[in-house]
């Protein structure tokens, strides 16, 4: 008694016709247009990441090509010829894997073959899959077939590396990139495959599969192959994160809280938990990365459109990211990223985790070494304003704790609104009241005030000050150049001396600006009371 062969899920469902393939709709209609108007190039190149439909694409032309009712854009996918190929049993269509075949002696053996006609006297196509992996003796017998093949040959070549592929190649081929699949795609067709076969899961479970996936959708299918076979009922997302490994979001966030909180003990903690129930450090690691640049992106946009998360995540994400700064989450980023590269080569990856993981803990404490600057700018006159009203009182603190305590003061004044120098203004005292100086244009003229702001003061000589733009907001200097009276009346008016303000872009002179300005900040005393109050260190980007 025969038994029933089970097939799995990515073969099962792979598309039969054009219309089930998934986001690569530009691909599609130029192929089924090109078989409409009978402009069949004579070879073509599927390029893109794996399992996004190159190798079932390229069946699918075979068929549009070879169909009885063909050639036609729609192959009816039920004649012997479509099953046939289908089937991989067709002899006008040959599948060679790159991969294994890669000899000058397997395409020597291909171009012998190309002159014979099509049995069913329509198409010969040949289907090269992972071309890149041909030796170049292989590419260069190639070559000439390749130029000028008998008119009854197509060739399909598909790789996941097209840089590996020479010019010579790409130069007679029609090229077409094939996009990964957006998550949101993936899942809408695991929750048809699950209605046709009669199983229910959990939309986030559906959402973990397809991320899991990144946008392969063969890979998302073995996926839920797999869980399928795990779960009873219902597909959770607790047994899909059980079963493929994955670290809970909220995990996460409570890393996140905790760098916020400058809680080292709790931070470790976080780590320590997840490694005793059996994660991986790698996977933790590009956890956090994904977290991390979704908290960048809620930071520096207003939303987070196209991103790959469920409703309620997003507004967790929005919430979290507006106490962090956009400077902070790059670093942190950078550091996470270092981890990332570095894992394969470190004898203790849990070691260097925790490492990584404290230095964003004190990441969250530094600051920016403008912002103190201006606060030691202003600090220092309050000191003297001090010693000129009387004489020490006994039961007065240092001089150093003093600075500590009424630093916050001074950089809440500085920011909300610089007291004039009533002398020369100097350009960190210009750098600390540039918020203030921004919304006191914006209260004349909001439009002016929001192109300033795109800008950042660098450099004050001679009574000009410098202001840079990135070269990409070159109509916002323009704009901010248009209106400079008034920005020039609003610095005088808050600093106390009237600034010639000239608008600037990056360049090779804003670059030694900054290194100019690096270095006399390492020689500034304030800069050395400032690391020596905090224990601090100058960091570089």
């Amino acid at each position: 008694m025969s038994q029933k062969v089970y097939r799995v899920m990515a073969r099962q469902w792979r598309p039969e016709v054009f219309g089930r393939v998934v986001a690569q709709d530009h691909i599609v209609k130029t192929l089924q247009n090109a078989v409409l108007s009978d402009r069949v190039a004579q070879a073509y190149l599927f390029s893109g990441p794996r399992g996004t439909g190159k190798t079932t694409t390229a069946r699918l032309l075979a068929k549009a090509l070879n169909c009885e009712a063909g050639p036609t854009p729609d192959p009816c996918g039920a004649c012997d010829s479509c099953k046939a190929i289908a089937d991989g049993k067709s002899f006008d269509v040959l599948e060679v894997d790159g991969a294994s075949n890669r000899g000058i002696d397997e395409i020597r053996q291909l171009r012998e073959e190309v002159g014979y006609a099509a049995s069913g006297g329509k198409r010969k196509v040949y289907i090269i899959d992972e071309v890149h992996m041909l030796t170049p003796e292989a590419f260069n017998a190639l070559l000439k077939t390749l130029e000028e093949p008998p008119p009854h040959v197509v060739f399909v070549f598909a790789t996941t590396a097209s840089n590996k592929v020479p010019e010579t190649i790409l130069s007679r081929c029609q090229r077409y990139n094939f996009r990964r699949i957006p998550s949101e795609q993936i899942v809408a067709q695991l929750r048809t495959i699950l209605e046709a076969e009669g199983l229910e899961a959990q939309e986030e479970a559906l959402f973990l599969i397809a991320r899991k996936a990144d946008g392969a959708m063969r890979d998302a299918l073995s996926l839920l192959d797999q869980i399928v076979a795990f779960s009873e009922g219902t597909i959770t997302e607790e047994a899909v994160r059980n079963l493929l490994g994955i670290i809970p979001r909220d995990v996460y966030f409570e890393l996140t809280q905790a760098i916020l909180d400058r809680d080292g003990a709790a931070a470790l903690n976080v780590v320590a938990r997840v490694m005793e129930a059996g994660g991986d450090v790698g996977e933790f690691t590009e956890g956090l990365l994904e977290h991390g640049r979704h908290l960048l992106v809620a930071r520096v946009s207003e939303g987070m459109e196209g991103e790959d998360l469920a409703e309620a995540d997003r507004a967790r994400y929005v919430d979290v990211a507006g106490r962090f700064q956009e400077d902070d989450l790059v670093r942190m980023l950078q550091v996470v990223s270092e981890l990332e590269l570095n894992l394969g080569r470190v004898s203790e990856p849990q070691f260097w985790l925790e490492l990584t993981v404290m230095k964003l803990v004190k990441m969250a404490s530094t600051v920016a070494l403008e912002d103190l600057m201006g606060r030691l700018e202003g600090l220092e006159g309050l000191l003297k304003g001090r010693g000129t009203t009387g004489s020490r009182q006994p039961d007065r603190k240092s001089p150093q704790q003093e600075a500590t305590a009424a630093l916050p003061t001074v950089e809440t004044a500085a920011r909300d609104r610089p007291p004039p120098t009533g002398g020369e203004v100097t350009l960190a005292a210009v750098q600390a009241g540039w918020g203030a100086l921004v919304q006191e244009v914006k209260a004349q003229k909001i439009s002016v005030g929001t192109f300033l702001e795109a800008g950042s003061p660098r450099a004050l000589e001679g009574g000009q000050l410098d202001v840079f733009f990135d070269r990409s907001r070159t109509f916002h200097a323009n704009q901010v150049t248009r209106n400079r009276e008034a920005v020039e009346t609003a610095v005088a008016e808050l600093f106390g001396a009237r600034l010639r303000v000239v608008c600037r872009l990056d360049g090779d002179a804003a670059s030694r600006a900054e290194q100019r300005d690096e270095h006399r900040a390492e020689a500034d005393e304030r800069v050395q009371m400032a690391l020596q109050i905090f224990d601090g260190e100058v960091l570089r980007q």
